[in-house]
């Protein structure tokens, strides 16, 4: 999967002084905040023996290891090892791992490319409707028993949406696809759904040949966002991101929001309701696809226009990996040293 990119883990509620272990493409992280509220995210085990850091406890914002009381600060620095003399050498491999985590939305969020010495953090991007301070924002978390491939591109296809949502978005809809009329860039896949039910719920503005009112952004390669607009002024949007736990499990962290009727309860529990029963159509169908990686080589499947804007992702998401690979395979063939005097 791709180490490369901003991985949502869990609810910044959810984490305390008290270390936790998260996995991410079949890695565990370690997090924990130090006596400030800053969230550290470090190497699951200690370099001395391996103990599980996950185990130990947070003294004064430094991470203590619960086999032989090594303290880590939150650059990773070993600052204390209690069995050392004071005059005793700090080892070399005396340090921790660390990555780049940031808190947005409300959620905690990790880049799981490990933090090198002197290079600038990676910048964290997402939509705008995230932080809006006049806006109703209602989290939730989901996690499906598939790949991350296929979920992500479970919210670009509006082909099936007259067969697995006939019941929700895809009620009295002509299966027949109209593009879909959709953009992309070297970040971003923006598609406009249409055809769209003519009592779609959660759009009571209908789509028009000259712009469909409804649109579906990606940001590459694992956030997504509905915009629908509501009456004459308002926008009700549904915010997801997606998170490979394993090749066999994806987390899904989502919000569904809006700019009107803020003390209205009812649409809270009526917009998240709807939600979740779109999504509870799509899993019972992704979890069952084969293979279940999305494979890369497009000539294993068959495809129609309808699909051009999952190929893209597909094809995006291909290209980094390559790009990636490449990138490590390079910084393996450095000499050890040789960046040194």
């Amino acid at each position: 999967m791709l180490r490369k990119a901003w991985y949502a883990v869990c609810p910044s509620g959810a984490l305390a002084n008290q270390p936790q272990k998260y996995m991410v493409h079949g890695e565990a992280y370690v997090m924990y905040r130090d006596e400030r509220g800053g969230v550290h995210t470090v190497q699951p085990h200690c370099p001395h023996r391996g103990c599980d850091l996950s185990l130990g406890h947070v003294e004064t914002g430094e991470l203590i290891c619960p086999f032989h009381g090594w303290r880590f600060d939150g650059t990773g620095k070993c600052t204390h090892i209690p069995a050392n003399t004071p005059t005793a050498p700090m080892p070399k491999r005396a340090f921790l791992r660390t990555y780049p985590t940031v808190e947005y939305a409300d959620l905690v969020w990790i880049y799981t490319e490990t933090a090198l010495q002197g290079d600038p953090p990676p910048t964290y991007t997402t939509f705008p409707e995230l932080a809006f301070s006049d806006w109703r924002y209602v989290p939730f978390h989901q996690t499906w028993n598939a790949h991350f491939t296929r979920v992500a591109e479970s919210v670009l296809d509006v082909s099936h949406l007259p067969f697995v949502h006939s019941a929700t978005t895809g009620e009295n809809v002509d299966p027949a696809v109209q593009g879909p009329l959709y953009r992309a860039s070297k970040t971003s896949i923006v598609i406009y759904p249409t055809p769209f039910a003519a009592k779609h719920p959660m759009e009571p503005v209908p789509a028009t040949p000259e712009g469909a009112s409804t649109e579906i952004e990606l940001l590459f390669p694992n956030q997504w966002i509905i915009r629908t607009p509501f009456g004459d002024h308002g926008m009700m949007c549904t915010f997801l991101t997606f998170t490979p736990v394993n090749d066999h499990r994806t987390d899904i962290f989502g919000i569904v929001m809006r700019s009107f009727d803020i003390d209205a309860v009812w649409m809270d529990d009526f917009h998240l309701q709807y939600t979740l029963n779109i999504m509870a159509e799509d899993q019972a169908i992704i979890e069952h696809l084969t293979p279940q990686h999305a494979p890369f080589d497009f000539t294993s499947e068959a495809h129609v226009a309808s699909d051009a804007p999952t190929i893209r992702f597909r094809a995006m998401l291909s290209r980094a990996l390559r790009k990636e690979k490449q990138a490590t395979l390079l910084d393996e063939s450095v000499p050890a040293g040789a960046d040194e005097n």
